[in-house]
């Protein structure tokens, strides 16, 4: 059931002409404001953290921004299997494809991280179309009823979906054979990672990439698509770093955190994650319960 609603919401959005999609997924912003008051309050608290010296109706305004942002990324999101290469090409600017295949030249696999900014899955898809073997490592996406139709989706549009169950041997194995391991870094409380510097509070970050490159030799590329406008967009690929140049897989995981606040910070109105992530703001005081688990975006 949950592939033929799938299938159903793909084909309406690619029907769908693009002015009246964004229209209505901008109409909707107020609603997702209302509706959803645990992601509203997930928001504002870490905006808190982020723009301490931001007044409240400053961090609502963002708010809303942000889940207009997430709005529209699910309107694109479902368009994403009908586009063709050529209107998917098109529609994104590429800056640093370069320094994507000086890593991949290298020989030893490529561990690509991202955030959530504009259209992080469009990113992966362009991957993909480029030719390379892409493996993107993710857990629940967009409910646990529709998952596996998304996963399936995904494999459609040449996208290896990794579970955090299958554990590092998957992914070593991908890397082994020179191919592309994509991490999302950010959005998620990890009680298991390391303690990084993140907009100047001590967090949970994923452990993976530091360590996963300092076991490989793998070059980490930090990367983001940020939405320049409906239907436009840019991927911003930056230079590889090195674990060689790094002393220790806590200093290169640190330089991962570093690059995601700076990408988070200069476009912080398309950052869609609606969880706290600091567990010292308090997010949601007075919430129903489950309310926390609908926050999850």
């Amino acid at each position: 059931m949950s592939r033929l609603v799938f299938g159903w919401l793909t084909s309406l959005m690619a029907a769908t002409p693009l002015r009246l999609g964004y229209f209505l997924a901008d109409a909707l912003t107020e609603v997702h404001f209302r509706l959803f008051p645990a992601r509203r309050h997930a928001a504002l608290a870490n905006l808190a953290v982020m723009l301490p010296r931001a007044d409240r109706a400053t961090r609502l305004g963002l708010v809303r921004r942000m889940m207009r942002s997430y709005n529209r990324m699910m309107f694109e999101f479902f368009r994403l299997p009908h586009m063709t290469r050529a209107e998917l090409f098109g529609a994104v600017e590429v800056e640093g494809r370069e320094h994507l295949e000086q890593a991949v030249a290298r020989g030893r696999g490529v561990i690509a991280t991202g955030c959530h900014v504009g259209n992080w899955e469009l990113g992966g898809v362009m991957v993909a179309h480029w030719g390379y073997v892409l493996h993107a490592v993710a857990g629940v996406q967009f409910g646990r009823w529709l998952t596996p139709a998304v996963r399936e989706a995904k494999t459609e549009l040449a996208i290896h979906t990794i579970s955090p169950e299958d554990g590092f041997r998957s992914i070593l194995r991908a890397l082994e054979h020179n191919e592309i391991v994509a991490l999302m870094v950010d959005g998620d409380v990890y009680r298991h990672g390391v303690t990084v510097d993140f907009f100047g509070r001590e967090t949970r970050f994923p452990a993976g990439p530091g360590v996963l490159a300092q076991r490989t030799g793998a070059l980490i590329v930090c990367g983001l698509c940020e939405r320049l406008g409906p239907g436009r967009f840019r991927f911003i690929l930056e230079p590889a770093l090195d674990p060689a140049r790094f002393e220790s897989a806590a200093a290169l995981n640190a330089a991962v955190a570093a690059a995601t606040e700076r990408h988070i910070r200069a476009r912080i109105d398309q950052w869609c994650i609606f969880q706290p992530l600091w567990e010292t703001v308090p997010a949601a005081e007075h919430e129903p319960a489950g309310a926390a688990e609908r926050a999850r975006a």
